[in-house]
Formats: C-alpha cells, structure tokens, sequence
C-alpha cells in the first residue's frame, strides 16, 4: 500500500437535525423521483409512439447509454471520493448535476417535431451523467453526515418518503393537467412530458440550492486529519473486493431487486389479463401507494430500536408470504382484499428503503477503517449499477418466461391456457415470494450489518 500524504479537512461538528432541516435535506430526493420515474419505461414508449423511431433502434440507444452509464457512475462515485479526502464537499458534484439535470431534461422532455434517435440517445445520455453527479453524492452526503446510525436511519427514512412522493407527483401531473386544461388527455405524451419539464427544469436548481445553502457538510466518521492515499488500482481492487459485508450486501440486493422486477414487469398483466380488473387498476394503486407510505415511519423506528439487519429480514420475510397470497388468487378477486394485499407487500418491501442505506453506512465505515480510503461513492456506485443492471434485465425476464409458457396478451380469463395461467401466477407471486423469503434468511444468518460494525484493521 502507498504511503498516505495528510491532509486535514475542515472541522465537522454535530449538527442537530430537525423535522425542518430534515425536509430540506429530502428535497432532491423528491426531485429525482419525479424526474426519474419517467425515465424507467414511460420515455421511450411515448418517443417511439410520437417520433416514429424504430423500437430497434430506441434499444440499441438505451443500451448504448447504459453501457456508458456504468464507466460514469463508477468515475463519479471515485472522483467524488478523492474530491472529499482532499477536503473538498460533495456539494460541488451536486451543484453541477443539479445545473446539467436541468438542461438535459428541457431538451429530452420537449423535443423538436422532427427528432432523431441521435436527438434522443444523446440527450438521455447527458441526462444520466447528470442525474448520476446528483444521486451517488447525494447518497453519499446523507450516509457521511453523520457517523451515528439513529442519525442516519433518520435522515434515509425522509429521503425514502420523499422518493416516494416525488414519483406519486409524476403520476399526477397527466391528470392534473388534464383537469386544469393544459393537456388534451390524462395519457402520457409528448405534452405531458413537456408539462413536466416545464414544472421542474426551474423548481430543480432553486430547491437544490436552496438545500445545499441551507443543509450542512455534517460529520465525517472518520478522525482529522485524513492521511489522503496515493491511489492506484490494486487498492481499488482490493478496496471492493476485500469488503466481504459489501458483497454480501450486493448479493442480497440483486435477488430482492430481480425478483421485485419480474413481479412488476408483469404487474398489469396479472391484474388485466389474469385477475380480470382492468377498471380498478388505476384505483387500487391510488390508494395502495400512500397508504404503505406509512411504513416509512415504523421501519425506521424498529431501524433505530432493533438490530436493523433482522429487522429488513422478517420485514424481506413477511413481503414473501403476502406476495405468495397475491399469487394465490383467483381472478375476480375482492378488489378490497387485493388492495389490502397490495398495501401490505408495499408496506414491507419498504423496510429495505430503510434499513439497506443505514448497513451500507455500516459498510462503508467498515471499508474506510479496513482499507484507510474514502470509497463511499464508489460503494454506492457499484450498488446503483447492479440495481439498474438488475431491474433491465428482471423486466425482460418475467415477459420471456410468460412467452415460453405461450401467454397471449391479447387474451384473458377463460382464453389463457393453463400453463399461461401457471405462469403469470408464478412470475407475479411466486417467485417473488421465494426471492424475498429465500433473501430474508440470508440476512437473518450471514453478517453484514455486525460485521461492519467491528472492522478489522488494515494490513
């Protein structure tokens, strides 16, 4: 290992955290939500619906950014890394990607009439670079504020409400706007995208701003001054592949996230097509999304009060049982029992939006303490590349297991073939169920959460 140069950092202090100051922290997390949620699948079904690109081509461009979004996201999570041991906030990376953000989704929400699949790779692309300087910081910045885990079990438990929120919002504006008399339909369109650029290209920078005038750096868990490492690669290597809570952790993530994706690729085929409720969907998730908002609150309470590894299990565990009952339905259910079914897996998948950033925290100090570097970006990085990398290809995989058990979109009820029907119930709630039980019981035995919790010193 290269001998370390010292370099001291600016002094933290504990900040006392308010309800207030906590809301202010939480504002980017609205936004992001708001803007990414688009971003998933609504984007390139209304290009490819109102420019006439080829689907083909709008693939490979998707692919093509993605591709390049994992080199940027790991840049930025280690190049935010080295700017903080050289005593430099991750205020500015934010800063920038809030100004770049801004840009790239006037421009990709509110294309010209003749646009190109040039137009719309280029300017997804720019928007991801953008989104990523905000999000891996970001993430960063609410883990690093503070070494205490209550602290930081208060502060990712805001940021998950306002997640939540931000992409409740998106789903408004088309009805809203409709009601109002600003769009010709409550549809997603080209107009209803342009409708929501214009809403957050100027509400992005002024609440970002105003959060990082208003919310401090916090305190580093770490001792100044910081010895600042010269960095080569075997470090690096040895950095992500020696922290074995890490991979752990990872591990987990990629089974909750694949099965959790599956289920929601095929999520409106299973209630239209199976479970035959086509004119209730849109009211089940209405009233399904702010009532299992009210888990937030209670994971993270039992977060801070139990020992916070357990806790996501039995909440993984009890998520698995009620998906199990989902699939376990017979069409022309109850829509209350199905609503009720569908708040309660909500309700406990919500545990990991708590309790999965507070372990990481524990990791990423276990690492600082191992290794003597700075790898909270590029911890986080490497999560939000599995995750993204994981939701792709989960999607994909329910709709090819559904192909290869002959389902036919176009038909339902009484028309779907038994292995159809075997299928869908399987991909929407079996397997779920065995992925969230199966993952739970793996957090319940292998240390993560502990082990980072006593690091061993570095050789």
């Amino acid at each position: 290992m290269n001998s370390p140069v010292a370099h001291p950092l600016p002094d933290a202090t504990a900040v006392s955290l308010s309800r207030g100051l906590l809301f202010v922290f939480a504002l980017p997390g609205i936004l992001q939500a708001f803007m990414l949620a688009p971003a998933g699948s609504i984007l390139q079904g209304v290009y490819a619906k109102e420019s006439g690109i080829a689907l083909t081509l709008l693939g490979t461009a998707i692919i093509a950014v993605r591709a390049c979004d994992f080199i940027s996201d790991l840049l930025i999570g280690y190049l935010s890394d080295r700017s903080v041991e050289h005593g430099i906030s991750r205020k500015r990376w934010i800063a920038a990607g809030t100004v770049l953000s801004a840009i790239a989704l006037w421009f990709l929400f509110r294309p010209p009439q003749q646009v190109s699949v040039w137009y719309y790779g280029v300017w997804f692309l720019i928007a991801n670079i953008g989104w990523s300087l905000v999000e891996i910081p970001y993430r960063s910045w609410s883990i690093e504020f503070s070494p205490e885990p209550n602290v930081r079990t208060r502060i990712v438990s805001w940021i998950a409400v306002a997640s939540l929120v931000g992409g409740l919002l998106f789903y408004l504006v088309a009805p809203a706007g409709h009601a109002l008399g600003l769009l010709d339909s409550n549809g997603y369109d080209m107009k209803m995208l342009g409708l929501t650029a214009v809403i957050v290209a100027p509400l992005l920078p002024l609440l970002s701003f105003y959060t990082l005038w208003r919310v401090p750096d916090g305190q580093a868990a770490r001792p100044a001054p910081v010895a600042v490492h010269r960095e080569d690669f075997a470090l690096l290597w040895k950095s992500v592949i020696g922290n074995v809570p890490l991979l752990r952790l990872l591990a987990c993530l990629t089974v909750f996230n694949f099965m959790t994706g599956m289920s929601q690729g095929v999520s409106l085929l299973y209630l239209t097509n199976y479970l035959l409720l086509p004119s209730s969907v849109n009211a089940v998730f209405a009233v399904a999304i702010p009532i299992s908002m009210l888990g937030i609150p209670m994971w993270g309470f039992l977060v801070r009060k139990f020992d916070r590894q357990r806790v996501w299990a039995v909440g993984l565990i009890l998520g698995g049982i009620t998906y199990a009952c989902i699939g376990l339905l017979p069409p022309k259910p109850s829509v209350a029992l199905l609503t009720a079914l569908l708040c309660l897996s909500a309700f406990f998948v919500l545990s990991t939006l708590v309790a999965a950033p507070v372990i990481m925290g524990d990791i990423i100090d276990y690492g600082r303490e191992k290794f003597g570097v700075e790898r909270a970006g590029v911890y986080l990085s490497f999560e939000a590349q599995i995750l993204k990398g994981i939701a792709a290809v989960a999607a994909g995989a329910g709709m090819l297991i559904l192909g290869w058990a002959g389902f036919d979109a176009t038909k339902s009820g009484a028309d779907l073939t038994p292995q159809a029907i075997a299928a869908i119930r399987w991909v929407a709630g079996g397997a779920p169920a065995f992925g969230f039980i199966g993952t739970g019981a793996l957090l319940w035995l292998l240390p993560i959460s502990h082990a980072a919790a006593k690091p061993a010193k570095a050789d």
